[in-house]
């Protein structure tokens, strides 16, 4: 491996391409270190290696293509029911390595376990369901959620911890501290879930908007035809909108209206002061 004329670069990796997913590995648990600590550095690890050890501990990163991914996500399907959420650390793995441009394409977006029909039996137009509704997420807004995730574990832990503490008061009739602890872990247990099952079913959107029709993931400006003002938005699940920083939820009035438009086309969008036209000016970056 070999390390590049600029390692201060935010833009480009800390090491050249590694040669293969043991050393990208390396690398991942690294960075997890850095940012999380040596304990959830090492969360999901297992896991990992056991799709390294499938796929070839030798083989190229550059051998890797979405046919190999998603024929292990079905083979990975038949281990059962918690066979989706167990792939969440690889699915992070695999977005990682498309952050550090070392895959071409988000290989994450086809990693999803495929339940047989046998296994699947009546649950199957359920399961179809959820991932159907599921939140379509940008890289930056999935790590986000993995990072919620994490919080809220590593709270559960504390949590058990107050209601240990507070049950050492051996009169449970008004015990205050464990009525709250208790309060308190069923609502981090609600949320877990709740995440869990957001990232079982999310969609990771690829870096690539597109330039024909506006989707979720595209940056759009419009022009008010009224006023000549222009104004950008990036159209974006209802999880990662922020009105301040542009990024509007396609469930809102604003967002809807500006789904699935064309260069050129002008839309009619109702707000508190009436219905405002706009002109779409761009579709993409």
């Amino acid at each position: 491996m070999t390390t590049p004329n600029n390692p201060s670069s935010e833009t480009t990796p800390e090491v050249g391409l590694p040669d293969n997913l043991t050393d990208a590995l390396s690398q991942f648990v690294l960075d997890k270190k850095n940012s999380r600590g040596i304990k959830k550095s090492m969360d999901g690890h297992e896991e990992i290696i056991r799709f390294i050890e499938w796929y070839g501990r030798d083989r190229k990163i550059s051998d890797l293509a979405p046919s190999l991914v998603e024929g292990y996500a079905k083979e990975f399907a038949q281990r059962g029911a918690d066979a989706q959420k167990k792939l969440l650390p690889l699915k992070e793995f695999l977005v990682f390595m498309n952050r550090r441009r070392w895959t071409e394409q988000n290989l994450a977006t086809h990693l999803r376990a495929i339940r047989s029909r046998r296994a699947a039996g009546s649950r199957q137009s359920g399961a179809s369901l959820n991932a159907a509704n599921g939140p379509r997420l940008s890289e930056e807004g999935y790590n986000r959620l993995v990072s919620e995730l994490e919080g809220f574990r590593e709270e559960r832990v504390r949590v058990v911890e107050d209601i240990r503490r507070a049950m050492a008061d051996k009169d449970f009739r008004e015990n205050a501290p464990l009525d709250a602890a208790k309060e308190r872990q069923g609502f981090v247990e609600a949320k877990i879930r709740e995440l869990e099952s957001e990232l079982t079913n999310a969609q990771i959107l690829s870096g690539e908007n597109s330039n024909i029709r506006s989707v979720v993931g595209s940056s759009i400006t419009i022009k008010d035809v009224a006023s000549g003002k222009r104004i950008n938005y990036i159209l974006v699940d209802k999880r990662e909108a922020d009105v301040a920083s542009g990024k509007i939820s396609t469930v809102s009035p604003v967002g809807q209206a500006l789904l699935d438009r064309v260069v050129g086309e002008q839309v009619e969008i109702t707000v508190p002061k009436g219905t405002m036209r706009y002109l779409v000016e761009k579709i993409g970056d």
